[in-house]
């Protein structure tokens, strides 16, 4: 890599660099020759000389009503250099929470297969003991005909944690052994609104559960805004429920 080039990856301009490089080779000079050697226009070499003495790479003194140029010792490069390591490491934790606040917000996991439903489900626990509150719409009774008895498991487990919930299941199954053995408060709506993905709201993460998948699926999206959507619809309907 040419010198031209390493100054133009520590953020010099073509121009910037050509100018540095002119009055490197010169040493203390009028403009007269840095035009000459660079090709530049007189204005645009004024004003990158300007540039470079904010920069602290290019200093100037008046010699008999006439204006000098001098470059700056090549190690002010290192300073300058050093200078941005620190100005980064001082923002660094700022844009280290922006970047993982911005993964949070778009993280979406995808767990297919009983095992993959069992470690959801089992996360959920985990994460709302003890006593937290989850919410649960689109509720057809799949659940537990496609996990079997590790639906009864995940309710006594539920009850131990005293983790409070809220569902909302179909009419049809007002009766059923499910809703009977089912740990929480719940509600029913029309049979027509019935739906094939389960829908479960806890803390900032929501789970679409898609039972009659070949095999099953969870899709857990965690994301504090999508989360309250969610929960509000949940509301909506749960006011509009019938005990």
């Amino acid at each position: 890599m040419s010198e031209r080039e390493v100054l133009e990856e520590l953020g010099f301009t073509p121009a910037e660099a050509s100018i540095y490089l002119a009055l490197l080779e010169t040493g203390s000079t009028l403009t007269g020759p840095i035009i000459k050697k660079t090709n530049l226009h007189r204005g645009t070499v004024y004003q990158i000389l300007q540039r470079l003495e904010e920069k602290g790479l290019v200093s100037s003194v008046i010699k008999g009503k006439k204006q000098y140029f001098e470059a700056a010792p090549p190690e002010q490069l290192l300073e300058l250099l050093r200078s941005k390591e620190d100005m980064l490491e001082g923002i660094m934790p700022e844009l280290k929470a922006k970047s993982d606040s911005s993964r949070e917000k778009q993280r979406v996991t995808v767990y297919t297969g009983t095992k993959g439903i069992r470690t959801v489900m089992d996360r959920i626990l985990e994460e709302l003991s003890p006593g937290g509150t989850y919410y649960d719409f689109g509720v057809s009774g799949l659940f537990r005909e496609v996990m079997g008895p590790y639906w009864d498991l995940w309710q006594r487990k539920k009850r131990k944690a005293k983790i409070k919930s809220k569902v909302i299941f179909t009419e049809e199954m007002r009766k059923s052994v499910l809703v009977k053995e089912y740990v929480g408060e719940a509600r029913f709506h029309p049979k027509e609104f019935q739906s094939v993905t389960d829908t479960v709201v806890y803390n900032d993460t929501v789970v679409l559960f898609i039972w009659t998948a070949k095999p099953p699926v969870a899709i857990v999206i965690e994301n504090k805004d999508n989360a309250k959507s969610y929960k509000n619809q949940f509301l909506f309907m749960w006011k509009y429920a019938k005990k």
